[in-house]
């Protein structure tokens, strides 16, 4: 006989807040206060939120909810405690898990003099089901107590298996001699990442991953367009803290580019796309640099509540704070697959990052003035004076934090690159 899934989920699990909050909602928009607009957000995030929050500073995850909200709510949760010397305290999760405990057990018996009836519903294929399954695994909501689970770096198959056979496999050999708890598997978005396992086997993303590059790595990335969409697939993949581990290549000779070129590539990347930087010297110099983030990450993270949350409501980490909320890690390994569910702006952008020398901010402005090629060929039919007025059409689009323009090499280049029939 086959289980059955029983999602629990409380009606209104935060009764006093959505109180406080309808109220203060209704007074700006009787002062059409301009803080209507974020009550409102924070309203409904709160209400389609299935789990119980014992402060404002626990609300700090969800959307629309900003320092001043989550102070006003605590501040409104000590009054009401003082006034109510003699009741226990809020909603907590300990509260909620007892809760949840007592409703599986009703379940349970209420079921379990039943026999099972015949589903009523059509049948469906195998792939549908395995289809369905995904997608409430995907929804399903996982939460972490402290102390319930284990920090453990994950590494990328590639970072283990050289191209020479010959070679030790030194990545695995220096992580055991570090003593570093460490799985490798295929990842599809960077080269190590760290996440939290529990009993059950529920898997959390940390929010921060490292992508190791050699500087001959950099050099051929740069020289095949691949550094450019590594870096924006890295920027939109969910997980805040970004790390460029940057690690010498012998001496730093016959790399292909010169070293000028890849330190301004490196500061770039630091200034323009925001991302941390690291550089070592030698393959056992970044597995120690992992093995000291890790022990940061299991100090920082074991004595904090950790849930399961999408994507879109994920929200800045604070390493203050005592509830967080993370990716799955099959959330994180399916969307961030190379092509999956790119939308054809992303296409685009890719594309024109094959071109020598047009880099992401110049892509990035490209597709915001024109987010399809086919608004792009639409634009060059437009131009009244014909292919000489086309070949110049995106010269002046302002690029970067400067706002320099593209130029006339650039847009003829793509000017040819879409145009030109082979």
């Amino acid at each position: 006989m086959e289980g059955q899934r029983l999602e629990i989920r409380l009606k209104q699990p935060n009764p006093l807040f959505e109180k406080w909050l309808e109220k203060w909602l209704e007074d700006a928009e009787r002062r059409n206060a301009k803080s209507k607009y974020k009550l409102r957000d924070a309203l409904t995030a709160l209400r389609s939120y299935p789990l119980p929050l014992a402060s404002g500073r626990e609300c700090a995850i969800l959307r629309g909810f900003g320092s001043t909200l989550c102070n006003l709510i605590d501040e409104e949760l000590r009054l009401y405690r003082e006034k109510q010397q003699n009741s226990p305290p809020g909603p907590t999760m300990q509260i909620f898990e007892a809760d949840v405990k007592q409703i599986v057990e009703t379940v349970k018996k209420s079921k379990g003099g039943n026999s099972p009836q015949k589903s009523t519903q059509t049948k469906l294929t195998k792939k549908e089901q395995k289809a369905l399954v995904e997608e409430e695994e995907r929804q399903r909501q996982v939460i972490m107590c402290p102390e319930s689970f284990r920090i453990i770096l994950l590494v990328d198959i590639q970072e283990t298996s050289g191209k020479n056979k010959r070679t030790l496999d030194q990545t695995r050999q220096y992580l055991e001699s570090l003593e570093v708890l460490y799985e490798v598997r295929r990842l599809t978005i960077g080269d190590f990442l760290w996440i939290a396992r529990d009993q059950e086997g529920n898997e959390l993303v940390l929010p921060f991953i490292v992508e190791r590059k050699r500087f001959d790595d950099l050099a051929s990335s740069i020289r095949d367009g691949r550094f450019h969409e590594q870096k924006h697939r890295l920027r939109h993949c969910g997980l805040e803290n970004v790390i460029y581990l940057i690690e010498d290549y012998g001496d730093n000779e016959h790399l292909g580019l010169p070293m000028e070129n890849l330190q301004q590539a490196i500061v770039n990347t630091q200034i323009h796309s925001g991302f941390n930087i690291a550089h070592t010297q030698n393959n056992y110099r970044s597995m120690k640099y992992l093995q000291c983030m890790t022990k940061t990450l299991i100090r920082n993270f074991r004595k904090k509540v950790l849930l399961s949350t999408s994507k879109e409501d994920l929200r800045p980490y604070r390493h203050t704070a005592d509830m967080i909320g993370l990716l799955k890690f099959r959330v994180l390994y399916e969307d961030s697959a190379r092509g999956a569910q790119l939308t054809v702006r992303e296409i685009f952008v890719q594309q024109l990052l094959q071109l020598h020398s047009l880099s992401l901010e110049k892509a990035l402005a490209i597709v915001e003035l024109y987010p399809t090629p086919r608004l792009l060929f639409d634009a060059y039919n437009a131009c009244a004076g014909g292919e000489k007025e086309a070949r110049l059409l995106l010269s002046n689009i302002p690029c970067g934090p400067l706002q320099r323009p593209l130029g006339d090499k650039l847009s003829q280049s793509i000017f040819d690159f879409y145009k030109t029939e082979f």
